[in-house]
């Protein structure tokens, strides 16, 4: 059984997560930051549909208009099959291969309205699958361009964070340190941090998540042109102090980060998060710098924003930071 984890530091109220669970979870939030939940008997509808599509990534959008594409299109030709190939105008029925090349043909030309004229409808029944078709195809396209505009007017960020968090030294003593810098050529601006530590703590009735505030050394900057190392100073007041790395991998540790920042190409507020597992976390790290000057001119290095060096750490953070040496 596990021995309770003590510590002096407040804890805060749950977040919203949620305190305690039937079995542990394998983390409460992914590396990209969205929450992993199944939802049973949730909303459904095209309203939803249109969220997933804006939202999923764009390889995946893609690959699913794509699919509908050639979906629709072997529909309304197999429609055409059925009707009879005979009943369209030019369509060659020499063969089985070029009547289903006709009835795709006529698909094709009706369901993206470009209608070049060299298979068309010649009776009602096909006139009226195509007039059936034409809508399709007008509201299919409508919807590519409604997806398309709510990506690209809907602000989001593209972080790069470090792949691990380090504990590291800070000043006399130790620090939790995560660091993140912008992608993009855009500015982010009046940028806000909050770190959120969550432990399986064990006490008298049993197991249960308990959520703790990390005191930032600057919580807020003005602007994030290089990169932004975030340091949460273990003080004696701080969750961490006096733990050690078998604490964090016992007590699941799990640091939340959440940033709030104001994008200066869409003026508005954006938000994202990040979580750092306990085995995402570098016991006795240093990270490198990853900007440099060159001919005058900064140059930030994203593919450098993971590495560090290893430095000499205590088993266990000490709870009073080391005295400083006499000068």
């Amino acid at each position: 059984m596990k021995t309770p984890f003590r510590t002096t530091a407040v804890r805060t109220e749950d977040p919203g997560i949620g305190s305690s669970f039937e079995r542990p979870l394998e983390r409460l939030v992914a590396k990209d930051g969205q929450f992993k939940v199944f939802r049973l008997g949730g909303v459904s509808g095209f309203r939803e549909g249109f969220v997933a599509l804006a939202t999923m990534p764009l390889g995946r959008l893609i690959g699913t208009f794509l699919l509908a594409y050639l979906f629709m299109n072997l529909v309304f030709a197999s429609v055409y099959m059925l009707i009879g190939v005979e009943q369209l105008g030019n369509a060659d029925l020499s063969s089985e291969r070029t009547r289903w090349l006709s009835a795709i043909g006529m698909s094709v030309q009706t369901l993206t309205t470009v209608g070049y004229g060299s298979v068309y409808p010649t009776t009602f029944a096909t006139w009226f699958v195509a007039a059936v078709e034409g809508v399709f195809g007008i509201l299919g396209f409508s919807l590519i361009s409604a997806v398309i505009y709510a990506r690209f007017a809907r602000p989001d960020t593209m972080l790069a964070y470090s792949e691990k968090a380090l504990i590291a030294p800070f000043k006399e003593g130790w620090s939790l340190q995560m660091r993140l810098a912008n992608k993009r050529s855009t500015l982010l601006m009046e940028l806000e941090a909050r770190a959120i530590l969550v432990m399986a703590d064990v006490d008298d009735q049993g197991e249960k998540l308990n959520y703790y505030n990390l005191k930032l050394q600057l919580e807020r900057v003005n602007f994030m042109p290089l990169s932004w190392t975030v340091v949460h100073p273990i003080s004696p007041d701080s969750p961490l102090a006096g733990v050690s790395y078998e604490d964090l991998v016992d007590r699941r540790a799990e640091v939340i980060l959440i940033l709030k920042a104001v994008d200066e190409g869409y003026m508005q507020n954006v938000y994202t998060r990040r979580s750092f597992r306990y085995d995402e976390i570098v016991w006795g790290a240093r990270y490198n710098r990853p900007f440099s000057a060159k001919n005058g001119i900064m140059h930030l290095d994203l593919d450098k924003m993971s590495d560090h060096v290893p430095v000499e750490i205590p088993t266990r953070l000490p709870v009073q930071p080391k005295e400083a040496e006499p000068s």
